[in-house]
């Protein structure tokens, strides 16, 4: 009975290890060590609730006929750091039907400066500022929706 107790308590640190490095952030170099052993990986929060998208335009680019620019700022409100979120960008018809959707992981959005730094997540209520190009020369969109979300 003891060693099932002991193999639970195990089982229940390494499925709670992001809350538990969170909580108790003298755990996490216990369970990063754990981790490497059994293959397994300590991540940062992923609190989508916590996350806002502040502001978000999307423009013709200037000078560019088929050439439009994606401008956001991504908020983590929350008083820890977090991992970067997933953005899904639809373009949308004068119906408001999406006419494309694309998912941007953080490698795509974040500037090369900030790339090196994305596993340390976005500090804790630091806004990041998101700008991106599209061709949209196939396809005749006149609106968007810009989502965050943790896959």
């Amino acid at each position: 009975t003891l060693l099932a107790l002991v193999g639970l308590a195990a089982q229940m640190l390494i499925h709670f290890r992001t809350e538990l490095a969170l909580q108790v952030p003298q755990m996490r170099p216990l369970l990063v060590t754990a981790c490497e052993v059994i293959g397994c990986r300590v991540r940062l929060p992923r609190r989508p609730a916590l996350m806002s998208i502040e502001s978000s335009d999307l423009q013709a680019a200037p000078g560019h006929d088929k050439l439009v620019v994606l401008n956001a700022a991504i908020r983590n409100r929350a008083p820890f750091p977090q991992e970067y979120p997933d953005l899904e960008l639809t373009l949308t018809d004068e119906n408001d039907r999406a006419v494309v959707r694309r998912v941007l992981t953080p490698a795509e959005y974040l500037a090369a400066a900030l790339a090196k730094d994305a596993v340390k997540g976005i500090a804790p209520g630091a806004e990041v500022d998101v700008r991106l190009y599209f061709d949209t020369s196939r396809v005749r969109a006149t609106g968007y929706r810009l989502y965050l979300f943790f896959p």
